[in-house]
This record gives structure tokens, C-alpha cells and sequence, in this order.
């Protein structure tokens, strides 16, 4: 009846029971590895779940398609591009935009002196 009350435990694995032993009479410095390799034994048996992500393919997702550009859009589109870079000519002549002397340009001004100085 005793047997019957107590909870049954799963008889350890050999090697998991065989590791324990090892990690006990070890240093605190030098556990680690023996704790990786209890921790996949573990894994093993099904007694533990795995850090490591699945073995496999992992599935892209799958790109959205673009909207179409409707009409509309593209022929504005286009006038903008056919107007850019381009320079609307004024047809008619402001005169108040333009500057009148009476006096010749400095450069024009020295070769006519050079020329009245051969003269005489």
C-alpha cells in the first residue's frame, strides 16, 4: 500500500545519473560544461525543453504587390516632368529693366583713348 501512495518517480538515465555525480565533486569553476552536457541529455530524453530554435526552413513572407498608378496620377505626373528645368520667356520687353547709359563700356572707353593717342 505504500507503494501505491507515493508518487512514482522516473528512473534516471544512466549517463544523466553518471553526470550528476561528476558536477558533485567538481570545482564551482569548471561546472559549466558538465551542466551542458546534463541540460542536452535532458533534452534528449524529453525532459527538458531546447533553448536552440527548430531545424528547418524558415517560410519569407510573401511580398505585397504594388497598387497600380492610375491615370490620372500618371499624366500629372508627367506634365510636372515636362514643365521642370524649363524657363518661361517674358514676350514682352520691360524698359524699365533695362539699363541705358549714354557712356561706351570701360574696355571700349581705353582702345578708342589708345587710338587717340597714336592720332597725334
Amino acid at each position: 500500500m505504500e507503494n501505491e501512495n507515493k508518487t512514482i518517480e522516473p528512473e534516471k538515465d544512466a549517463v544523466l545519473a553518471k553526470l550528476e555525480r561528476m558536477l558533485a565533486s567538481m570545482p564551482e569553476n569548471s561546472r559549466q560544461p558538465i551542466l551542458n552536457l546534463i541540460n542536452k541529455r535532458k533534452v534528449e530524453l524529453g525532459l527538458l525543453k531546447s533553448e536552440l530554435p527548430h531545424a528547418g526552413y524558415k517560410l519569407k513572407k510573401a511580398h505585397e504587390k504594388r497598387k497600380p498608378i492610375s491615370k490620372e496620377r500618371k499624366d500629372s505626373l508627367q506634365k510636372i516632368a515636362m514643365t521642370v528645368g524649363t524657363v518661361k520667356e517674358t514676350e514682352r520687353v520691360i524698359p524699365s529693366d533695362i539699363d541705358i547709359k549714354n557712356e561706351s563700356l570701360k574696355k571700349d572707353r581705353k582702345i578708342i583713348e589708345e587710338v587717340d593717342s597714336y592720332k597725334y
